[in-house]
């Protein structure tokens, strides 16, 4: 809900009905069953495949839904018309693990580009004035820490999250007047099939979720779990420094 000025009000209670799209991921299915754990009872999963029974199990419905497809998102928030949603999670992405000149083929970078920026766009735009219209909630995404600085063995992938966190900033401006809060979520490293050709030290998805079911109950816009806080801080005082940094990574 928003205060008296439109500005949005601090966390989202564990009463909070939200609905958590890729809920089928690593780091969707370990968020939903923190959130079960917490004392969430009210979440709703979607994704493009079923979701593990464990995982199932901690949710009230599943939903299926392509983020890539705007009218797949808008059939979603259809069929939830009748749920008082205060909080959506967007935890949908891919990462084809691609350099820039991985044999000329741009059909990888345009996939990561329909879901990482096009789904987040689709699901802001569907979801964002649906809050709103019921005096504010939580829109919460799925950034990385390489929305800031890009590691050459993922360029593409690195360039739609860079995509994803200015569009972020943008919707965060729009709604933050309506009661929304927006918040992008910026991890390094986590242990999922996406970062598998990383040799670099993880963060589990169950570490991750623990730190965004804290943060989905706090204030903040902004959440860097774990190391990914000291990398920030690294990049905000030496940005070039940084990227070269991240450009001589093995």
């Amino acid at each position: 809900m928003a205060d008296m000025d439109g500005n949005p009000a601090t966390g989202a209670p564990k009463g909070t009905e939200l609905l958590l799209i890729g809920g089928s991921g690593g780091i969707g299915s370990a968020l939903a069953q923190r959130l079960a754990r917490e004392g969430f009872r009210s979440i709703v999963l979607a994704s493009r495949q079923p979701a593990p029974v464990d995982v199932a199990m901690a949710a009230i419905a599943h939903e299926t839904v392509d983020v890539s497809d705007l009218a797949s998102v808008q059939g979603l928030a259809a069929r939830l018309q009748g749920r008082d949603l205060r909080a959506v999670i967007n935890c949908a992405g891919v990462n084809g693990n691609q350099s820039l000149f991985t044999d000329g083929d741009t059909g990888t970078a345009r996939r990561e580009m329909e879901v990482n920026y096009f789904g987040m766009m689709h699901v802001g735009l569907v979801f964002g004035p649906l809050l709103a219209a019921r005096g504010g909630g939580t829109l919460m995404t799925v950034l990385s820490l390489l929305s800031h600085a890009s590691l050459p063995q993922m360029a593409t992938y690195c360039a739609s999250k860079a995509a994803a966190h200015s569009l972020n900033q943008s919707l965060r401006a729009q709604l933050r007047t309506q009661g929304v809060r927006v918040c992008g979520v910026y991890p390094s490293a986590i242990d999922t099939r996406m970062s598998r050709d990383l040799q670099v030290q993880k963060m589990s998805p169950g570490e991750l979720a623990d730190a965004m079911a804290d943060f989905l109950q706090g204030g903040d816009e902004d959440l860097f779990p774990g190391e990914a806080a000291k990398a920030h801080e690294a990049w905000r005082q030496d940005p070039v420094g940084f990227q070269q940094a991240m450009a001589a990574a093995p």
